[in-house]
């Protein structure tokens, strides 16, 4: 204010009030502000009488559904009761009637904060249901829960889109005939419910670089907008009055936002959707103006708008996709200007408008590739082609048969059945193009995780080579020249503090990984060589895959594409089933386990990706129990030399495990599987070494492991248990008492997160991520 009266330049002023005007508006979405305080006393504590209003559309999933309830009512077990603000998000499993928004749900559970997977820079959930004011889940079967529906005359807005969603998408279902894949995209590009895409569906699609054309965003809703413009303007230029007066632009600019909201509401009002709505609202409003406009002011003052409306939206991946993307474009049609306006004639465009539309699909993908390696670490060779072909083939004709089916629904269900099987119909072979390209070796390959910076150094690469490259402003190209020496000086750097970090560490670096109830370590050697000790694991893939979710995500940040040695203790799901992801998508060296078969499809297909890549996975005998590597001693424990006649003296998967001490500098960690008390006395008798600084609980602190025998071989100074309260009783607490006893500093992955173990020339240090107090304490 002082420089605006002193007449001064104030340039950043503004900046800084943005800023702190952006502060003020997150703050109600960080903490100690949310979750709601009387929430506290509602969690983990017992079952409570809950009753709530399904808001949004519910998401019905194999076995389950999810919705998110509001105007929540809260009943505890002393029967008192609660109106928290805010929301839970409530799973139904088994069979549920169709739920839709407005219905009211009655039912008994335990109310579970979220928790995260605390690893370094992993993704934080809880953080992420904040965003969305959902503070605690809560799990109930459909026999127990009251379902109280709403007569259709009293429904709100919200619930009458839902059953004309719901309407549509089984008339869609019903012509799903033999290819049931193309109903549901098509399911997903008309109503927005994704629900019935497969995996391997959604996998080819993110291969071909075409995974934008399943969530309904800026591409679907800009055709909707450019489709309907023409077609409105087509008609008013029929009235002579409105050309005369000039106003056939701005009527056709406000005339069109009325399809383009319909198909938002009925594509389900998701995120994306809503900001592709502002988005193009924001464009309209600019063109209703009949007045000049600016690309790059009109995409700030949306984005603007959609951070008034939604803070956290800034830190959503759509967002920054949506408008990544729309920048890129922008700034890539301000390089390279429009030829086609100097040809006159109409057939000599069409080569050039194929190739500015070629352009235009290049300056996406170029524009997203940062954050796309950043946020799901990959990216795709194809994708311009595949988007050349797929977006006019999809977007310009399934789409707006779609759309006008849809319209025609509520009046004509016959005429409406004739357009989605004609969309269906070519929708199907659009599939099938997709995944002839996914199938390509060079459709899409896996990176690293470029850091923060990184993307700095990408975007200021594409930004200043850009400039250099124009010749709309000559005078810009000496400070875009500066600035691309500032740029390659920063990416060397940053080139050399990785090879540093990845190969020329002189430390042993170990961290055990925080994958829930399971156990998954990585082992970085001096010289840069990795071991992989299991990958944790839930019963079904299909869920979660931790292999893909945490332990993946986490090589890839560091840079880590290939791991010499793969080490599996046994094959139960908590330490098997994420290793399935990563001996598909990394280079491995070699496999290690025991060879005891387990008869579950998890082990079926372990097996079967080992001989499809054809991994090394040589018998234990064949296997050196003692191996040195740059400095560091791996050995083998257990079971050795015969593991048939250690594992038939102690049955069980569990005492079949390997164990295997790894040590450096006259300082040691044991990794001890899942070994129970006789499998501990076998490893104590045969007279090995294992004494160890460290000790990895064995079966995560279970009442049949660590013994007394066995840890007063041991004698570790720390224990580290990996761990998820509440799952299985685990861990004991007779163990914790023991550990207690024998003055244990004990570590827990459900509290502490990840733990990094550091063993070095002059000694060993334990750094958990979280420096919580003693979780069993």
């Amino acid at each position: 204010i002082r420089l605006l009266i002193r007449k001064k330049s104030a340039c950043f002023s503004p900046l800084l009030l943005f800023a702190a005007l952006g502060l003020l508006a997150i703050a109600p979405w960080k903490p100690p502000f949310f979750p709601p305080a009387d929430t506290e006393a509602l969690l983990d504590l017992g079952y409570h009488e809950i009753s709530g209003t399904v808001t949004g559309q519910p998401r019905i999933e194999s076995f389950r559904t999810r919705c998110v309830l509001d105007q929540l009512k809260i009943r505890d077990r002393n029967g008192t009761l609660h109106l928290p603000a805010g929301r839970i998000q409530a799973a139904v499993y088994g069979t549920a009637p169709e739920l839709s928004p407005g219905d009211r749900l009655e039912f008994k559970a335990r109310l579970r904060p979220f928790k995260n997977f605390n690893n370094p820079k992993g993704f934080d959930y809880r953080q992420f249901m904040t965003d969305r004011k959902i503070w605690a889940s809560a799990y109930a079967n459909s026999k127990s829960v009251k379902i109280y529906h709403l007569a259709s005359v009293e429904k709100n807005l919200e619930g009458r889109v839902h059953g004309l969603r719901t309407g549509i998408d089984n008339a869609i279902a019903a012509r799903a005939r033999d290819n049931k894949d193309a109903s549901a995209v098509l399911s997903a590009l008309v109503v927005g419910k994704r629900d019935r895409i497969t995996k391997k569906v959604q996998n080819s699609f993110n291969r071909a670089g075409v995974s934008h054309l399943l969530a309904i965003s800026g591409l679907h809703v800009g055709i909707v907008a450019t489709f309907s413009f023409l077609v409105i303007k087509l008609v008013i230029s029929r009235f002579k009055i409105l050309l005369y007066t000039g106003w056939s632009q701005g009527i056709s600019a406000i005339l069109t936002f009325i399809p383009v909201m319909t198909y938002g509401l009925l594509s389900g009002m998701s995120p994306s959707t809503q900001r592709a709505v502002i988005m193009v609202a924001v464009f309209l409003g600019a063109l209703a103006r009949c007045k000049p406009y600016h690309n790059f002011n009109t995409l700030a003052v949306a984005a603007l708008v959609i951070c008034v409306i939604h803070p956290p939206s800034l830190f959503s991946v759509s967002f920054q996709l949506s408008f990544a993307a729309v920048a890129a474009i922008f700034f890539g049609l301000y390089i390279f200007p429009d030829p086609g306006r100097e040809i006159k004639k109409p057939v000599a465009r069409i080569p050039v408008r194929i190739g500015r539309f070629m352009q235009i699909s290049a300056f996406a993908i170029l524009g997203t590739i940062p954050l796309v390696m950043h946020h799901f670490h990959q990216a795709s060779v194809l994708g311009v082609f595949a988007n050349i072909v797929m977006v006019p083939w999809i977007g310009f004709a399934v789409v707006p048969m779609g759309l006008l089916s849809a319209m025609v629904f509520p009046f004509s269900q016959t005429i409406s059945g004739l357009g989605l099987t004609a969309a269906h119909e070519i929708l199907a072979p659009a599939i099938s193009v997709i995944r002839i390209i996914a199938k390509s070796p060079v459709g899409s390959f896996n990176t690293f995780s470029p850091t923060i910076p990184e993307i700095i150094c990408i975007y200021g690469f594409i930004i200043t080579g850009g400039l250099l490259l124009t010749r709309q402003e000559k005078n810009i190209r000496k400070p875009a020249a500066i600035g691309l020496i500032f740029v390659l000086l920063a990416s060397a750097a940053d080139a050399g503090f990785w090879i540093k970090k990845r190969f020329l560490h002189k430390d042993l670096l170990i961290t055990v990984l925080d994958v829930g109830q399971g156990h998954a370590s990585l082992l970085r050697f001096p010289g840069g060589q990795t071991m992989l000790i299991d990958g944790g694991g839930f019963s079904d893939n299909s869920l979660f895959d931790v292999g893909e979710r945490i332990v993946a995500p986490y090589l890839r940040q560091r840079k880590i594409g290939t791991i010499d040695t793969v080490v599996l203790s046994h094959p139960d799901a908590d330490h098997l089933n994420g290793l399935l992801y990563i001996l598909k998508h990394f280079r491995i060296g070699e496999v290690i386990s025991t060879h005891k078969a387990a008869g579950t499809d998890s082990y079926k297909d372990f097996i079967k990706i080992l001989n499809e890549r054809q991994i090394r996975h040589p018998a234990i005998a064949e296997i050196k129990r003692q191996q040195r590597i740059n400095g560091i001693d791996a050995e083998i424990i257990y079971p050795w030399p015969d593991p048939e006649i250690s594992c038939a003296a102690c049955p069980g998967a569990n005492n079949c495990s390997l164990v295997i001490r790894i040590s450096y500098g006259g300082k040691a960690v044991l990794f001890p599987g899942d070994i129970e008390a006789c499998a501990e006395k076998l490893v104590v008798d045969q007279g090995h070494e294992i004494k160890a600084d460290v000790l990895i609980a064995p079966h995560h602190g279970s009442r049949n492991s660590s013994s007394a025998e066995f840890l007063d071989a041991v004698n570790p100074g720390t224990v580290v248990i990996p761990v998820r309260h509440g799952r299985y009783d685990l861990p004991s607490e007779y163990v914790l008492d023991q550990y207690r006893d024998r003055g244990y500093k004990i570590l827990r992955t459900d509290g502490n997160g990840a733990v990094h173990i550091r063993i070095h020339e002059k000694g060993l240090q334990v750094r958990p991520e979280i420096k919580s107090p003693d979780p069993a304490g």
